[in-house]
């Protein structure tokens, strides 16, 4: 028994490989947020999404509900998509799948809303929105109460 915990403590007391890589942990996005991204002149596209950690801090599981409003081009749609986020060096990832189209018809020209996002602080990412392009986008956290 003395052996052992003679050994235990001299791991624990030398920098061994696995004391030695103690990097910063990614921030945490989990929560509510609304986000936003200026697609066409003619067009609104705006938001929800619900961001849940996982046992992986640089990993999380994600579901959003996108809405796009053409009027001029009579076209709405709102689609429910389940996601997951990966954080890399600041940066989020977001990449999605259509589960459900809510309001318009299911299309083939509705790709999956993904995302690149700069971590700026807590309560804002902002990047791009990847779909049938590439246009602005920002994250911003939910605010009030959450029923």
């Amino acid at each position: 028994m003395r052996a052992l915990t003679a050994i235990l403590i001299a791991a624990l007391a030398s920098p061994g490989p696995v004391l030695a890589q103690s990097s910063e942990l990614p921030p945490n996005i989990a929560g509510l947020w609304i986000f936003e991204a200026q697609v066409h002149e003619v067009c609104t596209f705006d938001g929800q999404a619900r961001v849940i950690p996982t046992a992986d801090p640089a990993h999380f599981a994600c579901e959003l509900t996108a809405q796009q409003d053409c009027p001029i081009a009579d076209v709405r749609y709102v689609v429910e998509q389940s996601c997951e986020v990966d954080i890399d060096d600041g940066v989020a990832t977001v990449i999605s799948t259509i589960q459900t189209f809510l309001e318009g018809e299911p299309s083939e020209n509705y790709l999956p809303d993904n995302f690149q996002l700069v971590i700026e602080d807590e309560s804002t990412l902002s990047g791009v929105l990847i779909g049938s392009g590439a246009y602005p986008a920002e994250w911003r956290r939910a605010e009030g109460a959450i029923s």
